[in-house]
């Protein structure tokens, strides 16, 4: 046995008599990666790893392609530390979408922020709810670069129809930058809102996520009907505010 083989042999025992509690964010990427790398060191990448991107987190939140390019890393790593991030989300968003209800913007905003945690190209989804604003599924419509993911109107409405949903809530995310909607995110929330009208699905939100911010259709709507901003976010959708949205939200207002 190697100086090596007896270190791994060593932490692996600690996990599985410890878990990860008692290991500091080197050691435990270092035990993932014995996985990936039998015969490197693993604690002389793991600490270049944290070096590069500066914590655990970012690390596991890193595209895999910035991940490949650390020498010794190579795409097999890269992809087992990616899918810690993208495993994490889906058993959060499992476990919440047995419980959540989407009464209200902030609660929309808390569950689709768990969406782009971490995405670094631009995501589009559906959210579907029942008649009591509980989640039915939640489905990503396309998936595009670091600055456009589109979306057509055809492919929500079979998403709609497939799921026999009366209500959904659109979210896409602006990876780096302001979650303030372009011209065009304007146009396609209005154009979808006038497909929704007539099939009579209520669109319940538009919400977008940036890195820092995250931007609600409902919420300005509210704002601009003289509704104060400290009470606008903790609104429910039950008043249906986006109903009519291509007549009360015209472009031009939507930086006011």
């Amino acid at each position: 046995m190697s100086i090596h083989d007896g270190h791994r042999e060593r932490l692996r025992s600690r996990f599985l008599k410890y878990g990860l509690d008692s290991f500091e964010e080197h050691e435990a990427l270092e035990l993932l990666l014995f996985f990936a790398l039998p015969r490197r060191d693993t604690n002389a990448l793991a600490h270049e790893l944290l070096d590069r991107f500066g914590s655990l987190r970012n690390v596991f939140d890193a595209d895999t392609a910035d991940l490949a390019r650390i020498k010794g890393i190579g795409e097999n790593a890269a992809v087992l530390i990616k899918l810690q991030s993208e495993l994490a989300r889906k058993y959060w968003l499992a476990d919440l979408a047995e419980q959540t209800t989407l009464s209200s913007i902030q609660s929309a905003i808390d569950y689709v922020s768990l969406l782009f945690r971490g995405k670094t190209r631009e995501e589009f989804y559906v959210v579907c709810l029942d008649p009591h604003f509980r989640i039915r599924h939640t489905d990503r419509l396309s998936h595009g670069t670091a600055t456009e993911a589109p979306v057509y109107v055809r492919h929500i409405m079979e998403t709609v129809i497939r799921t026999g949903s009366e209500k959904i809530l659109l979210a896409h995310n602006h990876p780096g930058g302001s979650a303030y909607p372009s011209d065009k995110d304007i146009s396609i929330t209005q154009q979808i809102a006038s497909a929704m009208d007539a099939v009579s699905v209520s669109l319940l939100d538009h919400i977008i996520i940036g890195e820092k911010d995250a931007f609600s259709f409902s919420e300005k709507l509210l704002t601009l009907n003289n509704y104060p901003k400290d009470a606008a976010r903790t609104a429910q959708y039950s008043g249906r505010v986006m109903q009519d949205l291509p007549q009360r939200l015209p472009p031009d207002r939507i930086g006011e």
